[in-house]
């Protein structure tokens, strides 16, 4: 008799626990399926905002776009030596600000962008090629580099978290090879590209 109830007790501990580890399991995923997913037209409608903005030598603009942790990576070449800083949100505003009182002429392109949405839906990037011309005392400077952007959602908002990318020589589009090392994205979520 004792057996049986031994037994009996054992399988009540058994389902009990299977059942707590269900209800946990549960539990604990809420939070995200609850969180909210960035989307191709959030990324794309940062980028076109802050694209105006930039053109508009608007700082704020480009600011309200900008996350609370951004940061952007600066790769510069040093003679032979290619030295890689780190601007933080408030310094690379502070920058972009006083760069655009200093220059008579500011002109800003976007061309051959991709972006791609991460496999969990929380956070996106945009390949791009930028080009900027600016006139100072006369002198016009044309520069292109292929920027690099994640995305994000704060407070159910999309904004910037990162950039990062490199100065170019030549053709800029990714080729083939490239494109085959970009991040995986989510099932059905084909990346869009656009000219501009």
């Amino acid at each position: 008799m004792q057996d049986a109830t031994d037994a009996s007790h054992k399988r009540k501990t058994i389902v009990s626990r299977g059942v707590y580890g269900v209800f946990i399991t549960v539990l604990l995923a809420l939070p995200a399926l609850a969180t909210e997913r960035i989307t191709v037209e959030q990324i794309e409608e940062v980028i076109s905002v802050t694209d105006a903005a930039a053109k508009a030598r608007d700082t704020p603009g480009i600011a309200r776009y900008l996350g609370k942790h951004f940061e952007k990576k600066i790769d510069m070449r040093h003679g032979k030596w290619m030295a890689s800083i780190k601007v933080r949100r408030d310094q690379y505003l502070a920058m972009i600000d006083e760069g655009w009182e200093s220059i008579d002429e500011y002109n800003y392109q976007r061309e051959n962008t991709v972006i791609y949405i991460a496999t969990d839906g929380l956070s996106g990037e945009s390949y791009s090629t930028i080009t900027e011309t600016v006139v100072s005392n006369d002198e016009k400077m044309t520069s292109r580099f292929r920027e690099y952007a994640r995305y994000a959602l704060e407070n159910g908002m999309p904004v910037i978290t990162h950039i990062s990318g490199h100065t170019l020589v030549g053709d800029t589009t990714p080729t083939a090879d490239q494109q085959s090392r970009l991040p995986a994205r989510k099932p059905g979520s084909d990346p869009l590209s656009r000219s501009r």
